[in-house]
């Protein structure tokens, strides 16, 4: 089994499906990491260049914890990423990705997320994968999201994993000013949607 996960930024593969990266690699499953920008603008105190290869590594560190090696950094500009819905050169790039790879399973963020970067690489990769692959989203930084009901969830316990997903957010060290939120809202989501489902911790998803 072949799972490709496409996010945003470094840490949000963690944040929102950490826990199911972690299990999926325990059970053998080939699993892949593609993040769009490397975060550059996540703390206005460091210098960019050396920013962007600070959270390279850590995220390389943190999915070598969940067990998962293959990662790779598309370098795009940290911002809304909206050009990128057009960017014909990228669409072939990422088509092609895909072609390659050839997963059975796509994550990636929801198209109704929060964050502009994150709705935008849900719309691009939308637009782009092939419908008999199997697409789930997910949401970061929104505790409990009431649209999509009617769309059937993939509930993913990982009750066994909560500890190796906090380890793994451990190492995003470069993002002191706000990241403890979003990890601790992660924590949050992960047990309340467990109590919901009878489980310890769980994560959620939409399909496509």
């Amino acid at each position: 089994m072949k799972v490709l996960f496409f996010v945003a930024h470094p840490d949000d593969e963690v944040l929102g499906c950490g826990g199911t990266i972690a299990l999926y690699n325990s059970k053998g499953y080939d699993t892949k990491v593609i993040i769009f920008t490397n975060g550059e603008n996540s703390n206005l105190i460091k210098n960019s260049k050396e920013l962007s290869k600070l959270r390279q590594k850590e995220s390389i560190k943190a999915l070598n914890i969940l067990g998962t090696n293959d990662v790779e950094f598309l370098n795009l500009p940290d911002n809304t990423l909206k050009k990128e819905l057009t960017n014909e050169k990228l669409i072939e790039k990422l088509k092609l990705k895909i072609k390659t790879y050839n997963p059975e399973i796509v994550f990636t963020h929801s198209d109704d997320d929060y964050h502009p970067a994150h709705r935008n690489i849900g719309k691009l990769i939308k637009k782009i994968i092939n419908k008999k692959i199997r697409i789930y989203t997910f949401y970061i930084g929104i505790p409990f999201k009431a649209t999509k009901k009617n769309n059937p969830k993939l509930i993913i316990d990982i009750s066994k994993f909560k500890n190796l997903k906090k380890t793994a957010l451990k190492e995003y060290k470069s993002q002191k000013f706000n990241f403890n939120y979003f990890r601790n809202l992660s924590e949050l989501k992960d047990f309340v949607y467990g109590l919901y489902n009878n489980k310890r911790n769980v994560e959620v998803f939409y399909k496509w």
